[in-house]
């Protein structure tokens, strides 16, 4: 199966209790790794500069593909957990990605990080790929003093009539949806022309929408950190769903790919294919 991630890798700052570190991630970093560990031929098309070269070079030796296009900066963001609640914002931003063919793709998944996904970027990758999954997480962000704060999705409709699956984070429903209630929620999107509709709830998991509602458990395990959860259920979502046609299983699937990548910091622990349908099976009963 070929998969490809359309999104800006990311410089990571982050601040916890007086200690800082640095890190690199974004959806196009936890996506990629996701899907070669499962089995996938894996590409990356991203955009940025230097500094990424150390991790595009760990990327590849994965045996992903990156596709880096250059750009004065790099998308770098500041993640500050000194309070109770996360403070983020942004130094600078590596601009929009222009879109390029890997030939015919069997998976798209666009997982922008701050507006970098344009319309015409999402419309030519629609002709290249059997599905399109895209995550809303990066077309609902906007700076307010450097800082980010979440906007309504005006352009929603303009998108979303081209995408097969849609991933929305608990804290963005309110960005894609005027509705509160998760089923009208759902069926708002899937108006719009998505095929399904995958909610993630954190600990509380995650309702899949499609031709019928799925609420799913999540794998009980201990959080270190939810970083990257949702770019790894959006990915084993789609591949399992291209591979199934089947929701509920698809939202299993994916639901027990991402309770690893919790369990540690970064990417470091996204696990292979086994060990995923391992808790996948513990799930299904």
């Amino acid at each position: 199966m070929k998969f490809l991630v359309i999104g800006n890798i990311t410089k990571d700052i982050i601040r916890i209790k007086g200690e800082e570190r640095h890190d690199f991630g974004g959806n196009a970093s936890y996506s990629s790794i996701t899907a070669v560990k499962l089995g996938c031929k894996t590409h990356v098309l991203s955009r940025g500069n230097n500094e990424l070269v150390k991790w595009i070079t760990t990327l590849r030796n994965h045996r992903i593909n990156v596709e880096l296009q250059k750009s004065k900066d790099v998308t770098c963001f500041v993640n500050d957990y000194t309070e109770d609640k996360r403070k983020q914002s942004v130094l600078s931003d590596a601009g929009k990605i222009k879109y390029k063919s890997f030939g015919k793709i069997d998976v798209i998944f666009l997982g922008p990080v701050f507006n970098e996904i344009t319309l015409e970027c999402l419309k030519k990758a629609r002709k290249d790929c059997k599905i399109l999954s895209l995550d809303a997480q990066g077309f609902v962000r906007r700076l307010k003093e450097r800082e980010v704060v979440k906007k309504f999705w005006d352009e929603r409709e303009e998108f979303l009539k081209y995408v097969d699956l849609l991933k929305v984070g608990i804290d963005e429903i309110s960005s894609v949806s005027k509705e509160s209630d998760y089923k009208k929620v759902c069926e708002e999107l899937r108006s719009l022309g998505v095929k399904v509709v995958e909610l993630t709830l954190g600990e509380n998991g995650s309702i899949i929408a499609g031709e019928e509602i799925h609420r799913i458990p999540a794998y009980k395990t201990t959080l270190v950190d939810k970083t990257g959860s949702g770019d790894v259920f959006a990915t084993a979502f789609a591949i399992k769903y291209l591979e199934s046609k089947d929701e509920l299983e698809s939202g299993l699937f994916a639901s027990a790919a991402a309770s690893f990548v919790v369990e540690d910091f970064g990417t470091k622990n996204i696990q292979s294919r086994e060990k995923v349908e391992e808790r996948f099976r513990l799930l299904k009963k």
